[in-house]
């Protein structure tokens, strides 16, 4: 099955919320900017920025009954935070909701929120797409990580998940592991 953009619009306009809507459409250019920028394929990252989120729309139970029942593997951090479960539900439905074959891109929408350990370039393009979209709140060093995003991506992970691990430190939440094992990993590669 071909993926039909059009359809794919008028489906998550449908099933996201205006803002979260909006954010998915950000995301989606960014990464076709940030495709263009490291030479990798445009189509692609269009794709998987603006399914990215497309499972962010249901409550907490909701994404942890879906997970369980659709058979997704639930780890710890995930059930003390189910909305860290809209990653590996996203990349469910857009294989089975929006005709998504892709390893890659399925891949990319399963760790955009976490990072991973050897992320490829479009694992990388969506995480930071994800974070510097024009939509996104203004945090204080938002400017130099969306100059950074352009001019070195890895630099630019490694930023992004240092502000995300301190921000969750001090908001005494919850960890994922593989947040914390992203981290570990891009910080000893610097």
């Amino acid at each position: 099955m071909q993926f039909d953009r059009d359809e794919a619009v008028k489906k998550l306009k449908k099933k996201l919320s205006d803002k979260r809507f909006v954010h998915s459409i950000g995301v989606e250019y960014t990464a076709a900017c940030l495709a263009m920028t490291y030479g990798y394929d445009v189509e692609k990252a269009r794709i998987a920025g603006l399914l990215h989120d497309n499972a962010k729309c249901f409550t907490e139970e909701e994404k942890l009954k879906k997970a369980k029942k659709f058979g997704i593997s639930i780890n710890s951090s995930e059930y003390a935070n189910p909305d860290l479960l809209h990653g590996k539900l996203g990349a469910y439905y857009a294989k089975e909701k929006f005709g998504i074959k892709d390893q890659e891109i399925l891949d990319s929408i399963i760790y955009h929120t976490t990072g991973r350990p050897k992320m490829t370039l479009l694992d990388k393009i969506i995480y930071v797409a994800d974070y510097i979209e024009p939509n996104r709140k203004m945090l204080d060093e938002l400017p130099a990580i969306r100059k950074e995003a352009f001019t070195d991506l890895d630099k630019c992970v490694l930023h992004i998940l240092r502000n995300t691990l301190e921000y969750l430190w001090t908001r005494d939440y919850a960890i994922d592991e593989l947040t914390q094992e992203t981290y570990d990993y891009y910080s000893k590669a610097e």
